[in-house]
């Protein structure tokens, strides 16, 4: 048994007590997977982006996993509560005086779906870092390194490292598979290193997820997951390298299988140079940048397809001007050429696809200046919240999905028991409007449209609506046209009722004045929803309230009011239960208690609490009953939850 599974048995053990003076439980009910539960299969395409949050507090590690679905746009979360010794930092003591966390990261590596966080704190005198790594399949919490240097990660490549050693600057790079010390010194390269031409590597990496790592003297090999060392790789630096012949500063490197680039300054005077960018294809040559300027940027996208050149005049603290001008690397053809969105240095650039990457520029207030998404062949701007932007470049490249081109904080738009469903590019909020797609938006409400020239008409029923010049209206991407919501919405009998909000997803709640017509939204209709129910204790039994007969019920399977059936057959209850000692488990129609579980092995609930994996007999046509015990003449809920798949990275 691996040390992984060791700590989650000893975090998680409860004991379970089957007992019942009309059941009896025999010995063979064990707390064990069935061969049933572990064979069931699973096929699912689901746009599912993971992201997670881990909280340390007191005797237990927290981790919460957010899915947000960019089919729905919908949110669901689960709560682990992780209370083995093991897993808590070494010096914690539970009084903390100050601590925090940096960029917790979900990564989908070769050993699967995996959440990390550094965590960071002080006691007393005394500081330390943690790093986590949670894994999604396992349902299971792992202390990989912790220490008094600052640890960064690198989990595409399973890698994470130090950079000083006893406050001397030292790197020391570690193998996430089994902790031990792999390089000490040097660098790791990453992909932005290359297309933001800081360096050239030969061969041209095939994926985008891959690692590079160097000594000082530029010795170099390609890495594989964990730090395993790879095959050869030709590493140079581009920095521009003066010529004492010719006066010039120059780089020059290979930038695709048959484009070379030179760039080339000098005559250096008053904050500008000569600057000239010259390509050779088949032994032509091709002038592209000849001008007087402050400095020439060059990038070159993942698949070395497309050249982009930024051009800048001015200091930070006043840019003159900053010009972007990209290049068809087959055609040497230039694309586009436009005013770069702010008068600010240049810093790099962030690739999301072939077609569309956002500059990063230099600000001292940077979240006054929403980076721009540019999409190539729509020549168009996406202006992106900064905060968003900058929690979702942490996770970006392990939930890339096809159809979509703007990455973030998908909408979720319901109407009673309905939900917007999308196959492309879900309803997103820019600029302070919600985007819906016109097709799908106008189908599930039943509207019936006409785009002229100059004119949009709606009609819904006996509703109607219009929109002049619709092009300035109308957001077209990728063949998907987009129309904010507005008056014209309203018109229809639909209005925002209620917005919620988070940093993974967007709800608006459609108050419909065609509710119950055949214009509503169609219900969205699942074969088993999560309830919950009142009960009365009465003697050493439980029975239905014969008053307050009307179950709550929840828009999905496995949770409501708090509670949580895991798919690991595990429970979360969310709340605080201090007072709770066991938990009751009853057949399907309420009437006998049919098992039970001791809670007095979890250390603090105060927060809530994880049980361990409840026996599968308990469960009746995978649905379980269970009952939060109160007093004598009180009243209690009896919650029937439907045990969920097994996990899937592509399942919401």
């Amino acid at each position: 048994m691996s040390r992984v599974s060791k700590w989650l048995i000893v975090s998680l053990v409860s004991i379970f007590i089957l007992s019942m003076s009309e059941f009896t439980v025999s010995a063979s009910t064990s707390i064990t997977q069935t061969a049933q539960n572990a064979e069931r299969s699973i096929s699912s395409t689901d746009r599912v982006q993971h992201n997670i949050r881990f909280a340390i507090r007191g005797t237990e590690v927290t981790v919460t996993t957010l899915r947000t679905s960019f089919d729905t746009g919908e949110l669901k979360e689960n709560e682990y509560h992780f209370t083995d010794p093991a897993v808590l930092p070494r010096i914690h003591t539970g009084l903390t005086t100050t601590s925090h966390h940096y960029d917790p990261i979900v990564s989908d590596t070769p050993a699967g779906l995996k959440g990390y966080i550094t965590y960071y704190a002080t006691d007393d005198k005394q500081h330390y870092y943690v790093l986590y790594e949670y894994d999604y399949s396992s349902n299971t919490l792992r202390k990989v390194h912790e220490g008094e240097n600052r640890i960064y990660l690198e989990p595409q490549i399973g890698i994470y490292y130090t950079i000083y050693e006893k406050n001397v600057h030292k790197s020391n790079y570690y193998s996430m598979v089994t902790g031990k010390k792999i390089y000490t010194r040097g660098n790791i390269l990453l992909e932005r290193d290359f297309t933001d031409t800081k360096y050239v590597v030969s061969p041209i990496p095939q994926t985008r997820n891959f690692g590079v790592y160097c000594t000082d003297t530029l010795d170099c090999h390609y890495l594989e997951y964990g730090g395993i060392k790879g095959k050869k790789a030709k590493v140079s630096d581009l920095w521009m390298k003066p010529d004492q012949n010719t006066g010039l500063s120059t780089k020059a490197f290979q930038v695709s299988a048959d484009v070379h680039l030179n760039v080339s300054q000098g005559n250096t005077r008053d904050r500008k140079s000569d600057w000239t960018v010259v390509v050779t294809k088949n032994g032509k040559k091709t002038t592209l940048i000849k001008e007087r300027v402050g400095y020439v940027h060059s990038f070159i996208s993942p698949e070395r397809k497309t050249l982009v050149l930024v051009t800048e005049n001015g200091l930070d603290s006043k840019m003159e001007s900053s010009k972007v001008q990209v290049y068809d690397l087959k055609t040497l053809k230039r694309i586009r050429s436009y005013d770069s969105p702010y008068r600010a240095r240049t810093e790099s650039i962030q690739w999301i696809t072939e077609d569309e990457y956002i500059i990063e520029q230099y600000f001292s207030n940077p979240g006054s200046y929403p980076p721009s998404l540019y999409v190539i062949s729509e020549n168009k701007h996406l202006k992106l919240n900064y905060g968003t932007y900058i929690d979702w470049k942490n996770y970006w490249n392990s939930f890339q999905f096809s159809t979509i081109f703007f990455p973030m904080e998908p909408v979720a738009i319901k109407s009673d028991q309905g939900v917007l469903e999308y196959k492309g590019q879900p309803t997103f909020y820019m600029e302070g409007q919600h985007y819906v797609p016109l097709e799908v938006f106008t189908k599930a409400f039943h509207i019936q449209y006409n785009l002229g020239k100059d004119r949009i008409t709606f009609t819904r029923g006996q509703r109607s609506s219009s929109v002049n010049q619709p092009s300035k209206q109308l957001l077209t991407l990728y063949n998907q046209t987009f129309i904010p919501l507005g008056q014209w919405s309203k018109d229809l009998g639909l209005k925002v009722s209620e917005t919620k909000g988070s940093r993974y997803n967007k709800q608006l709640s459609m108050s419909d004045e065609e509710k119950g017509t055949d214009l509503a939204m169609d219900s969205k209709i699942l074969p088993f929803h999560a309830r919950a129910r009142w009960m009365d204790r009465v003697g050493d039994s439980y029975q239905l309230d014969p008053v307050n007969t009307r179950p709550m019920e929840s828009a999905v399977p496995d949770r409501i009011d708090g509670v949580v059936l895991n798919f690991d057959r595990t429970l979360t209850i969310s709340s605080s239960k201090d007072s709770i000692t066991e938990l009751l488990f009853t057949n399907p129609d309420y009437t006998s208690v049919i098992g039970k579980v001791s809670l007095t092995d979890i250390p603090e609930r105060k927060w809530g609490f994880s049980t361990a994996k409840i026996p599968e007999n308990m469960l009746q046509d995978g649905v379980l009953n269970v009952i939060v015990p109160v007093n004598e003449g009180k009243s209690t809920m009896v919650y029937s939850l439907k045990l969920p798949e097994p996990f899937d990275k592509n399942k919401f």
